[in-house]
């Protein structure tokens, strides 16, 4: 087979794709306070990731869950400027193959390219957080909200579709993190639930480990297995297209660091 016939038929198996994903990607929309998730009705398959991986789905699943084409957006025009040739110009694909690129990079940058490699071997993050699936997921967390203080027991790449995330993160390497996460039963508004808990931080001295982040239209940011965070928004809000672990582990108040004044108040929730 030549090299022409070659690229028609990686071109037709492109179009086929490009039909099923349209067809089947079937989004749940989840009202929760201060936050929408729009999810996958199942999480990835296990296994080694495809190859074309994620191929139309980024395009396809924002364009579903948020109503915006993110190829005409300004943050996805440099997504597919900066890309990489491809064998085929379908530019969804560009955008996909340039969205995993970026975490890729990041990945490697922090020393942790071990943790997303193993992922996409396996389709699985971080055995020792139990039998945890990862998904595709859209997260809009409304204007002037803010998730809790939390570790993250997978991967996780976030790209910011619309608006501005603003995050304070533990940067310390000396902390040791958290990596093995069993599920505790807890109580939440006088219910009985089975929650994955954050690390304890109370011997951690927040006024020097935190810093303060913003990650804008076009922008990504990774979270490693066991990293914390606390992701809040301000007037304009942000909507995210993120791989993760279906939900992370929020550090509970009496477990919180030292000197932690400047933490939000928890007023939304995402998992």
């Amino acid at each position: 087979m030549g090299p022409f016939a070659v690229a028609v038929l990686f071109f037709l198996l492109i179009v086929s794709s490009w039909a099923a994903v349209t067809e089947d990607i079937g989004l749940r929309t989840i009202e929760m306070p201060g936050v929408v998730l729009y999810k996958t009705n199942g999480p990835l398959k296990k296994g080694q990731v495809e190859e074309a991986f994620p191929g139309h789905i980024s395009f396809h699943f924002i364009q579903k869950a948020y109503g915006i084409d993110v190829l005409e957006t300004q943050g996805g025009k440099r997504m597919i400027e900066n890309s990489r040739e491809c064998a085929v110009e379908v530019d969804s694909i560009r955008f996909g193959a340039n969205l995993l690129g970026r975490a890729k990079s990041m990945f490697v940058e922090r020393g942790y390219e071990h943790e997303l490699q193993s992922f996409l071997e396996t389709g699985v993050s971080n055995p020792d957080a139990g039998l945890r699936r990862m998904h595709w997921a859209g997260i809009e967390i409304l204007p002037n909200q803010s998730l809790a203080l939390h570790s993250h027991p997978n991967v996780e790449f976030a790209y910011i579709v619309e608006g501005v995330m603003h995050e304070w993160r533990l940067t310390d390497p000396d902390v040791e993190k958290k990596r093995s996460y069993e599920p505790e039963i807890v109580e939440i508004n006088g219910k009985i639930q089975s929650k994955y808990i954050g690390p304890n931080l109370t011997m951690v001295d927040a006024s020097e480990t935190f810093e303060h982040n913003l990650y804008h239209e076009g922008e990504m940011f990774i979270n490693t297995i066991g990293d914390v965070h606390q992701s809040f928004t301000k007037d304009e809000g942000v909507k995210l297209f993120v791989m993760w672990g279906d939900g992370n582990a929020d550090v509970p108040k009496n477990q919180h660091p030292q000197n932690a004044g400047f933490l939000n108040q928890q007023s939304a929730q995402a998992w």
